[in-house]
């Protein structure tokens, strides 16, 4: 507990935030951090290394959605070395820990295991990493956040000695409120109608499936067109070299995008396609659902327990399964007060309640 009556100490991780490109994690780490900032009874540092992040830089780099001063800021400050942080603090990582015990109170998050449930999906020096390095994490934290009850429940199983330690840290989603403002200055996407799928374009996320179903003859023949955010991930460029051309064309990879342009597509699609095999929370859902669209998600892992009533379901084994239910979509996003279910749903997941799971561990102890 800190000095201040009725309120706790914490050093959080923003390692994550050093990233130049935010996605996931590192948009997961900034909510965590605005969050936290807004309680008073928390008394909040932030770190890197176990060495100061100064608050006002952490502050910037949200600013402007990017960690390239805030690596600078920090590796010019601390190029002579630097002074540690008080250790006599909770620690809260947001991501992966790099140090083990280095505070008597630490508590680490599991995004996903994916890894161990599913590594043919995955490059085999990132099953090694993270296999090191979990299991490290759980017998060296007093607290284990997982960030949606599918992924406690597999954690759970796969490491049963974890139960005692595993609490929930849910997501939410936001965006700045400028971009409402920013937005009536420019046209609509001049795509025609189209879905979005957002994702790291790797195996995981299962684009094989999309491509397939493109031959369906009820995708085959609608005028929907796929556009496609995120970077290029691992084992992807030999699939897309069997994708034939005419199928690429109903299809548009936009790369990395800033978040307002990915505000500026949910906005303006038919609703979110989320294909993936496995995923821990599945923010994109959220973000989705936050400004009134529904989704079209594989059933598994943590889909249900985000998306709830807000969305159509699908086997992510199969094509046809998927044409099915994108047939479907047409009419159920059209349905009176499908926009507000998927607001409604949304809405359920907030700041508050991400920062309260982390100060109910605070004063647990």
């Amino acid at each position: 507990m800190s000095s201040r009556a009725n309120s706790y100490s914490l050093a959080v991780d923003v390692s994550p935030l050093m990233e130049l490109q935010w996605t996931g994690i590192p948009v997961f780490t900034r909510r965590i951090v605005q969050s936290l900032l807004r309680r008073p009874e928390i008394d909040v540092l932030f770190c890197c290394d176990l060495l100061p992040v100064e608050t006002q830089a952490v502050l910037s780099a949200i600013e402007i959605n990017s960690g390239a001063m805030l690596r600078e800021d920090f590796e010019r400050a601390n190029s002579n070395g630097g002074q540690l942080i008080d250790l006599n603090r909770p620690i809260f990582y947001p991501s992966v820990k790099k140090f083990h015990r280095a505070s008597a109170r630490e508590a680490v998050t599991v995004h996903d295991i994916s890894t161990l449930v599913m590594p043919e999906y995955h490059q085999a020096e990132n099953v090694d990493f993270h296999l090191d390095h979990l299991g490290k994490s759980l017998e060296s934290s007093e607290a284990v956040f997982c960030v949606s009850s599918a992924t406690r429940r597999a954690l759970e199983t796969t490491f049963p000695s974890a139960k005692n330690k595993t609490r929930l840290l849910f997501q939410y989603a936001d965006w700045p409120p400028s971009f409402d403002e920013m937005e009536r200055n420019f046209d609509p996407p001049a795509i025609g109608p189209y879905v979005v799928v957002i994702g790291t374009l790797e195996p995981r996320k299962n684009l094989e499936l999309i491509f397939r179903a493109l031959a369906e003859p009820s995708i085959r023949d609608s005028d929907i067109k796929f556009v496609i955010i995120g970077r290029k991930g691992w084992l992807v460029d030999d699939f897309l070299q069997t994708v034939p051309a005419v199928t690429r064309e109903r299809v548009i990879f936009t790369g990395f995008v800033s978040e307002f342009t990915k505000f500026r597509l949910l906005r303006h699609c038919e609703y979110l396609v989320f294909p993936s095999l496995y995923e821990g929370f599945g923010i994109p859902a959220l973000e989705a659902m936050s400004l009134g669209k529904p989704v079209l998600a594989s059933m598994t892992t943590s889909f249900p327990e985000v998306i709830g009533d807000a969305g159509l379901y699908f086997d992510p084994f199969s094509p046809s399964d998927f044409a099915s239910k994108f047939d479907e979509m047409k009419s159920f996003t059209q349905l009176h007060g499908t926009r507000q279910v998927a607001l409604d749903n949304a809405s359920k997941f907030n700041a508050h309640q991400l920062s309260q799971a982390i100060y109910q561990w605070l004063q647990s102890h």
